[in-house]
């Protein structure tokens, strides 16, 4: 089984996958259901719970019990609701962003309706880990930024802005077997910046298992609720994107770089100010032959 997903923030009322999941005390066994079944919900309608047993490595009892642990009678009635509420192509996710647009609300109630992922990804946000998050990359020795997909507008801000405050950064923006090449340059001093916002793809295995086996720090940017993922980075960071069902927003993983941005020009604060002042000194120096544009 190999299908994929994008998946949804977790917020209060939603009845995303995820949301089925979070918030209960899980066993061990369950855990692993409430993952692969997060992981490969395109499959879910065409297996039964021998098939889930196998693919779990788990007692087909310990998958009949697990639906009454998410509020499902049984699978039968667990599939409806993944029929219902999850399986939603891509097209059906920018219907719904059309929908919003045409609702009549004008665009500046659109815009706002994207603050309700900011309030999701400040609620959900762990300062211990943030705080974690700023010491690991304002001391790396060098930041490597992995950002597939939509993702990769993310990499190229956080490398913009890092790099004026004198930090080395480089972008894995390789899959494949060309990422090993990048990989290559990686130290223990180093840290490794994974933007997951999908089921862990063999690249992001590759660099968990990597990591730890060169010793360098890892940071995960996620809005994955339910994944193995977290427990393989050193830390983790939650910022809301929107539902199963919806578009996708990146206002809130943008805010949260900006966040973590300031944070650590704060603890460089030295070497940051003097590279202010070294790109003004530059720009008034050359602006006649590089004059800056509007």
């Amino acid at each position: 089984m190999t299908g994929r997903r994008e998946a949804d923030g977790d917020r209060e009322g939603n009845t995303s996958v995820e949301a089925w999941f979070a918030d209960k005390k899980l066993t061990r066994g369950h855990q692993r259901l409430a993952d692969y079944i997060s992981k490969h919900m395109d499959d879910i309608p065409f297996m039964v719970e021998e098939d889930l047993a196998q693919a779990c490595q788990v007692s087909i009892s310990t998958v009949s019990r697990f639906w009454a642990e998410i509020g499902c009678r049984n699978m039968k009635e667990f599939k409806q609701r993944v029929k219902d509420e999850v399986l939603l192509s891509p097209s059906r996710k920018l219907q719904s962003a059309f929908d919003k647009a045409g609702g009549g609300h004008g665009a500046g109630a659109n815009v706002l309706a994207t603050a309700d992922y900011l309030r999701q990804t400040a609620d959900r946000l762990d300062q211990a880990a943030f705080d974690e998050a700023v010491a690991l990359l304002g001391g790396a020795g060098c930041v490597h930024l992995y950002g597939p997909g939509s993702a990769e507008s993310l990499a190229a801000l956080l490398d913009f802005r890092l790099t004026r405050f004198g930090l080395q950064v480089r972008r894995l923006d390789r899959g494949g077997h060309e990422l090993f090449d990048r990989l290559l340059h990686v130290k223990p001093a180093d840290v490794l910046v994974v933007f997951g916002f999908v089921s862990e793809s063999p690249e992001m295995a590759v660099l968990f298992d990597f990591a730890k086996e060169r010793g360098c720090k890892t940071l995960l940017v996620t809005d994955l609720v339910v994944s193995a993922m977290p427990e393989k980075a050193d830390v983790m960071l939650y910022t809301a994107r929107g539902e199963l069902w919806e578009f996708h927003s990146m206002v809130a993983p943008v805010a949260m770089i900006e966040a973590l941005v300031v944070a650590v020009g704060k603890r460089r604060e030295d070497e940051a100010l003097r590279a202010g002042e070294e790109l003004h000194r530059l720009r008034q120096q050359y602006r006649k032959w590089l004059p800056k544009k509007a």
